[in-house]
C-alpha cells in the first residue's frame, strides 16, 4: 500500500488527535487533553527521546503501535520536521490500513495521538532530533505493537532539512 505525506494541519489530523502549535494572536493557545482516565491506576510520565538518524523516502512501515491507556504527545525540542503516520480502526479494533494518512509536521508543530490510535513509531526527516514525550503509564500493556502483514510505503517528501524548514 502506497501513501504520500501531506502537510500536517489541525483539521486533517483531528480524527487521530491534536496538533500542538500556537494559533491566534493571544499570548497563550490552550490545548486541552486528558492523558488518562480517572478510574485507572496510571502515573504521568515525561521523557526526552533522541533520534540520531533521519528517515529516507521511500519509507517502509512494517509495524504500528497504539496505547490503550493514554494519549501520547510528541513535543519537538529542536526545529526538525518529522513524519506522522496513523490510521483509524476497523470495527474489530484492527488498523484500517486502507485509510492510512501520512503527514509531515513542520517546525513549531507537535502532536498528541488520541488514546488507542494506531500510528507508526516516530520518524524524523532531519537529524538529530529530540522530543519530549508525555503519556500516562500503567506498567502493563502500555504499548501494543502490531507487525503488519502488508507493509505501508510512504513515498515522496524532502530528505534535506533546508527543503522542509
Amino acid at each position: 500500500m502506497r501513501f504520500s505525506p501531506e502537510s500536517l494541519t489541525a483539521e486533517a489530523f483531528q480524527p487521530f488527535g491534536k496538533v500542538l502549535e500556537h494559533s491566534g494572536a493571544g499570548r497563550r493557545h490552550m490545548i486541552e487533553s486528558n492523558f488518562s482516565q480517572k478510574e485507572e491506576d496510571l502515573r504521568q510520565a515525561i521523557w526526552v527521546s533522541r533520534l540520531p538518524d533521519a528517515a529516507q523516502f521511500p519509507l517502509v512501515i512494517d509495524q504500528l503501535e497504539r496505547h490503550p491507556h493514554s494519549h501520547q504527545a510528541f513535543i519537538p525540542l529542536l526545529e526538525k520536521p518529522f513524519l506522522v503516520v496513523c490510521c483509524p480502526d476497523l470495527p474489530d479494533g484492527a488498523p484500517d490500513l486502507a485509510k492510512t494518512r501520512a503527514f509531515i509536521a513542520d517546525r513549531g508543530q507537535g502532536v498528541i495521538y488520541r488514546r488507542n490510535v494506531w500510528h507508526a513509531g516516530l520518524r524524523v526527516l532531519a537529524a538529530p532530533a529530540e522530543f519530549v514525550v508525555v503519556m500516562a503509564l500503567s506498567d502493563k500493556d502500555d504499548d501494543v505493537l502490531l507487525d503488519l502483514e502488508t507493509e505501508l510505503l510512504i513515498e515522496g517528501g524532502a530528505n534535506r532539512e533546508d527543503e522542509r524548514i
